[in-house]
């Protein structure tokens, strides 16, 4: 006879005679090694985010270059303004540059004319072919000349390249803060001008906000207890239950050297390489840090279920299943170490525990 009601399948439970006979999946207790995991917990954020404003004095939009969703590279332009009179400004600078380069190569040759004459005439003067004074004598003549050309060479027209060199810088800058580009590579996560607005440094809202989400962060703290036992390039598993239940590979890339004053935990920063995008800036996150290893009684987690609150596991001795309290301690998610209720070799019931009664008859089909 095959009982097939209650929603049990008819390999689950059987009849013999007036007994019923109730298929199970078993385990040994054994000894076994377990790491002492921690769990601690944050939300994740973008490895790296970025609100665009306009450089200098802003200005009037002229386009808009991207949308929301559009992946950006840095250094790329996100949104133009009106740049037509910054340009004519700047060929303007370059041409006062040219000028004062100019001046500057006629100002050469004529101190190296002057130079040359000042030689000659201080020849003339040292052999008294000349007078010092007069209008043809060395001073007027040689001296001065010479040095009123120094003085132009080295030092006007040289201030006078410099300061239009600086005016061409200031012009250039001006023009290129008219191309707002992105500092980082990523996705544009908003766009908050039109063409024709006036975008400003000042305003409380960026024009643009990019967001790169090829990692992402978790942002936890850890007790006094385990900072010591954590290295920084340490991989750790990272459940994000809101995507997966399977976790995710995170490095430890940052430990503090001291602990928050408020909190007395220690940050650490854990990241997270996202290349599908699935990890979203404020989902949260369980790190699973593991400490100190130790051999310890283990059975496999399904096997402890909850009867009135407490732990207990099913126990199959001489055919027969037995409900027994246990004392559970830490867990990797696959094993369960049990601190009391189980001596080694013991086999307990991993499937199946939801038909079984105490002393009930049991057929073992692991």
């Amino acid at each position: 006879m095959v009982l097939a009601g209650c929603g049990k399948g008819k390999d689950q439970v059987k009849a013999e005679g007036d007994e019923l006979i109730v298929s199970v999946r078993t385990a040994a207790a054994e000894k076994g090694v377990l790491a002492d995991t921690t769990v601690v917990s944050g939300k994740l954020e973008a490895l790296a985010s970025s609100d665009v404003v306009p450089g200098g004095q802003g200005g009037k939009v002229y386009s808009v270059n991207v949308q929301v969703g559009d992946r950006v590279s840095k250094g790329q332009t996100l949104v133009t303004l009106e740049h037509a009179a910054l340009a004519a400004a700047v060929r303007q600078a370059e041409q006062g540059v040219a000028q004062a380069e100019a001046a500057l190569e006629v100002s050469r040759i004529t101190y190296e004319q002057a130079k040359a004459n000042y030689e000659r005439g201080k020849q003339l003067y040292e052999s008294g072919a000349i007078p010092q004074a007069g209008p043809t004598g060395y001073e007027t003549a040689y001296e001065i000349p010479y040095k009123q050309a120094k003085i132009d060479y080295e030092q006007a027209k040289p201030a006078m390249l410099a300061a239009a060199r600086a005016t061409l810088a200031g012009a250039r800058e001006q023009y290129n803060n008219a191309f707002i580009k992105s500092p980082i590579s990523g996705v544009v996560t908003a766009v908050n001008v039109d063409p024709g607005e006036l975008a400003s440094p000042a305003s409380p809202t960026p024009v643009v906000s990019v967001v790169n989400l090829d990692k992402v962060v978790v942002k936890a703290t850890v007790t006094e207890n385990l900072i010591n036992k954590i290295k920084q390039g340490q991989q750790v598993p990272v459940l994000v239950s809101a995507v997966s239940a399977k976790p995710f590979t995170g490095t430890i890339t940052n430990i503090a050297l001291a602990a928050d004053p408020v909190s007395k935990a220690y940050p650490i920063k854990v990241q997270i390489d996202n290349p599908g995008y699935l990890l979203k800036p404020g989902m949260f996150a369980e790190v699973q840090l593991s400490g100190e290893q130790k051999e310890t009684l283990l059975v496999p987690r399904e096997a402890v279920v909850k009867s009135n609150g407490k732990d207990i596991v099913w126990v199959v001795k001489d055919g027969k299943a037995g409900s027994r309290p246990v004392t559970v301690g830490i867990s990797d998610g696959k094993k369960i170490e049990i601190k009391k209720g189980l001596k080694e070799g013991e086999q307990v019931v991993v499937s199946g525990q939801d038909t079984l009664q105490e002393n009930a008859k049991v057929e073992i089909k692991n």
